[in-house]
């Protein structure tokens, strides 16, 4: 069963990273020329990055409102690995304070 969640948790963290990337670079050339560029881009993605820990967050609350608590594990290592990036990148010198 473990070796299921395991497996689960990384084809939707593969699966966000996808999206997100095809979001970030579809229509548009996405050529980041200057430092500035580069700031407001990793500024956008991280808030991207909160604002799917805050999504993931309320289906955790739902989850433990009705009893699912399979569901919950879930969304925790979710959000334990999109948190994981949020740190890796530092983020927070990226968000406008």
């Amino acid at each position: 069963m473990r070796l299921s969640q395991d497996f689960f948790f990384r084809i939707t963290l593969i699966y966000f990273f996808v999206v997100l990337f095809s979001i970030s670079i579809s229509g548009a050339k996405a050529d980041i020329e200057t430092n500035n560029d580069a700031r407001k881009f990793l500024s956008k993605y991280c808030i991207t990055l909160v604002n799917e820990i805050e999504k993931s967050y309320q289906k955790q609350l739902d989850a433990i409102e009705n009893n699912k608590m399979i569901e919950f594990s879930k969304v925790s290592k979710y959000i334990y690995g999109v948190s994981d990036l949020y740190d890796n990148l530092d983020c927070s010198i990226y968000i406008d304070k």
